[in-house]
């Protein structure tokens, strides 16, 4: 089946091989593994993309290298660097070549893309502390769901009074860069889960607002050439001029405007608002307070919202959405949500959903069709 190509053949494979891992190890193996290894080989990484040996390692066109070698760019001392790089060799991010040489693999070369990069740097330095800060945070809650966002982990773990999405990107430059970098990091495309042509396209109107596709939150970032309308990008003031410095409004197909999506929305009777990875970033109230700016200016039987998240199989737990609805626990006090709940929030909100697209593939990320 896998080298047939069939959809979700390869997520198969390795679900079973992870499950044959799980009934071999032994009990205090996998505790080991959880609470020993991991965090171990979380810094690990996270030192070896400061110290460069992912880089270096593929230099050269990736000639075997020592840890002297490794350490060379940084100036770090050569056994700090070798006891890292031995790290990375029982992760596979590179492989030993006998005799203390290092050299590159396929994982390695992922590694040094600056999404992948930019996402380690991003979850060690912005979520480390709070994941640690957790079991203490619920204790004092009394174990209480997380719901507030300017009371929540990160800001309880951070000494601060304000939320994760309100940090200023100056306080933290590196980390602010990191997540762009991260957040380009290829995920199934919402148009593979959505026919553009047949729900959007057609039917379209051609005159003003009401032609507009608008990205809300700026997680699209390219052109749509199945869609004929204006493509309008919306997401805060600094985001909206870190994009024009990349250039994405210069060849003018896409439109580049300052917008808080919980002030009203100037576009009117659009027919798409597009939202990638917006909702799970707050709990259910604020996201009534988003979704009630779209309904006040939807046309009805005309303009969709477009919710394109994960969304949790209760039958069939999967690491990755779990892990993910953790993570906005910790840094949002959100989460990410079943189909029911998805349901019972747009209904809550006044709004209908009127279907849920979904890429067989990857089996849990979806695009919810959402109308007055």
């Amino acid at each position: 089946k896998l080298l047939a190509g069939e959809t979700g053949s390869r997520e198969a494979l390795v679900a079973s091989a992870r499950e044959l891992l799980h009934q071999a190890e032994r009990p205090m193996e996998s505790v080991a593994w959880s609470f020993w290894a991991q965090p171990a080989r979380t810094a690990a990484t996270r030192i070896a993309v400061d110290l460069k040996i992912f880089e270096t390692a593929i230099a050269e066109d990736g000639r075997p290298k020592t840890a002297e070698e490794l350490a060379a760019p940084t100036g770090a001392s050569p056994g700090l660097v070798d006891r890292i790089a031995r790290m990375c060799v029982s992760m596979r991010m590179i492989d030993g070549k006998g005799s203390g040489l290092y050299a590159p693999n396929p994982l390695t070369h992922t590694l040094v893309l600056p999404e992948c990069a930019g996402g380690i740097v991003f979850h060690y330095d912005c979520t480390v502390l709070t994941w640690a800060k957790l079991p203490e945070y619920l204790r004092r809650t009394n174990f209480q769901n997380p719901e507030d966002t300017r009371k929540g982990p990160w800001p309880y773990a951070n000494g601060v009074d304000y939320p994760f999405t309100e940090q200023n990107p100056k306080d933290n430059p590196v980390a602010f860069h990191a997540f762009h970098n991260y957040i380009q990091y290829h995920r199934p495309l919402w148009t593979d889960m959505y026919l553009c042509k047949e729900y959007l396209v057609d039917g379209l109107k051609s005159e003003g607002d009401s032609s507009a596709f608008i990205d809300l939150g700026g997680k699209l970032r390219r052109d749509i050439p199945s869609y004929t309308g204006r493509l309008i990008l919306q997401e805060r003031p600094h985001i909206i001029a870190l994009a024009k410095s990349k250039g994405i409004d210069a060849d003018g197909r896409i439109e580049a405007q300052a917008h808080d999506f919980f002030t009203p929305q100037p576009i009117k009777g659009a027919r798409a608002y597009y939202m990638r990875s917006v909702l799970h970033d707050w709990p259910d109230e604020k996201c009534r307070e988003i979704l009630a700016q779209l309904k006040a200016v939807m046309e009805p039987g005309y303009s969709k919202i477009l919710l394109n998240e994960y969304m949790l199989d209760n039958d069939r737990p999967d690491w990755r959405p779990l892990s993910l609805d953790l993570l906005m626990m910790v840094v949002n006090a959100a989460s990410e949500r079943s189909e029911r709940q998805w349901r019972d929030l747009i209904t809550s909100a006044g709004l209908k959903s009127t279907g849920i697209f979904s890429n067989g593939d990857e089996g849990t990320e979806s695009v919810i069709e959402v109308m007055l």
